[in-house]
């Protein structure tokens, strides 16, 4: 049926492969945004901890790491004074598999690898509360280095604006209850997809990762291949607000009006690993989608939800608004995700396509594209359809 669909059909631009990712992100070192070259942070003796993205991130860690090692290396810094922490936040931890996906074999066998986690209270260290009264606890290890360089790419982030900047910090480093209280300021104004000025959630989050004294970050801008086409190095803030302007000067799209029917995919694995990553998609959906009309996500979720808590409140008996009344309430980390999915339900239709989730009462379930579509002209008629087949990678910067 999709084949033969009347549809408007909305990707980013055509952007060309890069002809030297390494180059890209050395030129990138010599020249950081706003801060001291690497140079003159380092002696023999500093410490370095690389903090990275974790295996739910698009994030192409194991290009990225090598040449900020080798950096490392010819700067004088010994190698067992390197060390690597993914920042997992609240996510699962890794298999050692994964571990040499992300990193490569060289880079996993000559260097200490370890997951952070956020329950673990002796690896935590404790820095007081921002201004917002969020208690900071970060990961020791990497707290007690003389440098912390943060790796991640930027991508749309439906309530702290963006990924990248302080987000390796927290939540990426940080304690549960550190980033429950950070995430808790998604009820708030201003804490929405696309937007960093005013945002309670990215101020807060910037704040911390100013306490934690996070000194470098290496922030990539990436092809739908994962290709990288810009890296900026540097300050934590400066240099990822130059990687946001790339991202939008080459994915901000113009969606032009609201539709009847959005079918929407996150874009491929990673980005619908699970139901709690794949939700993003549903974020850009619902800014294209009309009060009353259907967002159909096409969603493998090989890992069905992906948090125990997000499952246990879309599985329960609960309506969107029965949800969104119980969250306000007992707000806790997982439930945040629920209470964003069940925001839309309030006013959208929700129709997900995937064989590995199953029916709640915040979406219906199909098993193909073909019944998605069909039961979406049933509760519309023969509406508008757009289709955004990397939906998590876009920003409709005429709507948001």
């Amino acid at each position: 049926m999709i084949e033969h669909l009347s549809a408007t059909t909305i990707t980013p631009k055509h952007i060309p492969g890069p002809k030297d990712e390494v180059e890209i992100i050395s030129k990138s070192l010599d020249n950081p945004i706003d801060q001291t070259n690497l140079r003159e942070l380092l002696d023999t003796n500093s410490t370095v901890t690389l903090i990275v993205s974790d295996i739910t991130r698009p994030c192409p860690t194991s290009k990225i790491v090598p040449v900020v090692v080798n950096r490392l290396l010819s700067l004088g810094v010994r190698k067992e004074n390197i060390y690597i922490i993914f920042a997992t936040g609240i996510h699962r931890r890794h298999t050692v598999g994964e571990w040499i996906k992300l990193l490569g074999v060289d880079i996993f066998n000559n260097f200490r690898v370890l997951d952070h986690d956020c329950r673990d209270f002796n690896s935590l260290s404790y820095l007081g509360k921002t201004s917002r009264g969020t208690p900071i606890s970060i990961n020791s290890l990497a707290l007690n280095s003389d440098l912390k360089i943060a790796i991640a790419n930027v991508d749309p982030h439906y309530f702290a604006g963006y990924s990248g900047g302080g987000k390796s910090i927290l939540p990426g480093i940080a304690s549960y209850e550190s980033i429950k209280e950070n995430h808790k300021m998604m009820l708030l104004p201003g804490a929405e997809l696309g937007r960093i000025d005013g945002n309670p959630v990215r101020m807060d989050i910037e704040e911390a990762a100013s306490m934690a004294d996070l000194n470098f970050i290496v922030n990539v801008v990436l092809s739908e291949s994962k290709e990288i086409l810009g890296c900026f190095s540097g300050h934590f803030i400066k240099a990822h607000r130059e990687a946001v302007k790339m991202f939008n000067e080459l994915y901000g799209v113009e969606i032009g009006r609201k539709y009847d029917i959005v079918v929407a995919s996150p874009g491929g694995y990673p980005k619908d690993i699970n139901l709690y990553q794949a939700h993003k998609a549903l974020e850009v959906a619902f800014k294209c989608v009309r009060p009353g009309g259907v967002i159909i996500l096409l969603a493998e979720c090989k890992e069905g939800i992906g948090e125990n808590k997000t499952e246990e409140i879309i599985y329960s008996n609960m309506g969107p608004e029965d949800v969104i009344n119980f969250i306000k309430e007992k707000f806790d980390l997982g439930y945040h995700k629920a209470y964003a999915i069940a925001r839309i339900a309030t006013k959208s239709e929700i129709v997900i396509v995937s064989n590995n989730i199953k029916e709640s009462k915040l979406y219906k379930k199909a098993n193909n594209v073909e019944t998605a579509i069909k039961y979406g002209f049933e509760l519309v008629g023969s509406g508008d359809v757009l289709i955004l087949p990397y939906a998590s990678s876009i920003i409709p910067k005429d709507l948001i």
